[in-house]
């Protein structure tokens, strides 16, 4: 398969943990590498860095996931890497679950479903870790669905928010009985962690 990137070194550090790397690129850190496509998750974005980074302080052996708007598949393929058992992701586009399904295959990772939805209506099933880096408007739209697939004690990490939508969007959550655990102000976004209580 064709690297993503034209530029056949180009090498990024995502975390503690992760390489964003050409399939030959051999490295010590868990690597991440894409088919070539144009959907969201290149690794390179403050929204996608920002979500992996709060990822890795979480414990994911054997903790089921759930991908709002996948994308490239990126957040789906990192949590699994980190020990998650099953990784469910989903997107309104079907190239971009095409990609994600191609990228979990090129990056070796078992357990990982893609699918074409806009909305948590065909997702059964409740997650340790809920995954939401779509725009804020979107996120307050499904957050009641949000709420009701998570399982208790599970996350919520939620990205894309612009700086000034970010307190409505916490609150939202505290008041479904999660609780706040950290916020990380970005450049032009906010990333949420939230624990449902």
């Amino acid at each position: 398969m064709e690297w993503r990137w034209k530029n056949e070194n180009k090498i990024f550090e995502i975390g503690k943990s992760f390489v964003i790397a050409p399939p030959w690129v051999e490295t010590e850190k868990e690597k991440i590498t894409f088919v070539a496509g144009d959907s969201f998750g290149t690794g390179v974005h403050e929204t996608t860095v920002s979500c992996i980074e709060l990822m890795e302080n979480l414990q994911l052996e054997n903790k089921e996931v759930l991908d709002i708007g996948a994308g490239s598949g990126i957040l789906s393929i990192a949590a699994l890497k980190l020990g998650a058992k099953k990784a469910v992701g989903f997107d309104i586009k079907e190239t971009a679950v095409k990609e994600c399904i191609d990228n979990g295959r090129l990056n070796n990772v078992n357990n990982l479903e893609c699918f074409k939805a806009d909305s948590l209506k065909n997702v059964n099933g409740m997650f340790d870790l809920v995954f939401a880096n779509i725009f804020f408007d979107i996120i307050l739209s499904m957050s009641e669905d949000i709420n009701s697939h998570t399982k208790a004690n599970g996350y919520a990490i939620l990205s894309g928010i612009v700086w000034e939508e970010s307190y409505t969007v916490k609150s939202t959550f505290i008041k479904m009985g999660f609780k706040h655990i950290k916020t990380l102000y970005l450049k032009d976004y906010v990333t949420i962690i939230l624990q449902k209580i």
